[in-house]
């Protein structure tokens, strides 16, 4: 069993409030994506949530037990945060070494497998990897840690679209062949969504939206047409963003529909396949803006 739960924890300093009451359960062997715009606070909540940094207000707690200074704990959750500064003396084979010390799961073998596939040599020195390859060792450790909770921040975010696209896919079968409960903070949602049980979305350090991927297709759908006629059959409806070009218009709306409503906008409905999150997600946070509240 491996259950994170946050009770209304905030954290802040002198400058800034940075987390603002986040209650949240992240249950075992699910997978969960935080996004939201720049700096809203995701790698803030990762750092509280993981135990590196004490929370202001609230708790955070593992299996029922407080989750203080990441006592006893250490090897239940694994977060290598993406810039993690390891001697850049130290070689890769050495970090493996390390690793295996602190999770008693660690799996060296699947390690280099990664790093093979990946085609990074084992007995690189830290510090010769280009960024690239620093973010594909960052993910490697952490998938190979096998730890009850895995958080990942921004993930193979310097490396290229087809090692990232790899790079999902190994998490998504590693998954598959040990459950546990993965939280990754991505801007890249939308390359991931397949994968992803939970969408928890922050801004301004505050939880603003939490959805189930596999409802969210079907609770917002796309219409795109001419504006004239779309703008008539939308009368009504609850419209959460709108893009318009040339007579052509598109917009987003929040509600599940209908057969009867299915077929009234067939001709104008988008594919659920072809739904982007990404934009959704932009939607609310810029109707959050105009609406100065909680959606």
């Amino acid at each position: 069993m491996s259950v994170l739960v946050c009770d209304n924890i905030s954290g802040f300093s002198r400058k800034s409030e940075y987390v603002r009451n986040f209650s949240y359960n992240f249950l075992e062997n699910k997978i969960y994506a935080i996004t939201g715009r720049n700096n809203a606070g995701q790698k803030n909540l990762l750092d509280l949530i993981s135990g590196r940094i004490p929370t202001s207000e609230g708790v955070v707690y593992l299996d029922g037990y407080k989750l203080i200074n990441g006592i006893n704990i250490t090897n239940r959750i694994c977060y290598i945060d993406r810039d993690a500064d390891f001697p850049s003396h130290l070689r890769i084979v050495e970090v493996f070494k390390l690793m295996a010390t602190v999770y008693p799961e660690w799996d060296t073998f699947y390690a280099y497998e990664l790093l093979t596939y990946f085609e990074i040599k084992h007995r690189t020195m830290v510090g010769k990897l280009s960024p690239s390859q620093k973010s594909i060792l960052i993910g490697i450790l952490n998938l190979a840690s096998r730890a009850d909770i895995t958080i990942l921040n921004m993930p193979l975010e310097d490396a290229d679209i087809k090692d990232r696209y790899d790079f999902f896919k190994f998490l998504y079968d590693h998954h598959d062949k040990y459950p546990r409960t993965f939280i990754i903070n991505t801007s890249f949602i939308d390359e991931i969504d397949y994968l992803v049980d939970n969408l928890i979305i922050l801004d301004r350090g505050k939880l603003i939206v939490r959805l189930k991927i596999s409802e969210t297709k079907q609770s917002f759908r796309y219409l795109t047409g001419k504006t004239e006629v779309l703008k008539s059959l939308i009368t009504g409806v609850k419209v959460i963003g709108v893009e318009e070009r040339g007579k052509m218009l598109t917009v987003c709306i929040r509600q599940k529909l209908s057969k009867d409503e299915i077929r009234k906008y067939q001709k104008y409905l988008i594919k659920i396949s072809d739904v982007p999150i990404q934009n959704i997600v932009i939607y609310l946070i810029t109707l959050r803006e105009i609406k100065g509240s909680l959606l």
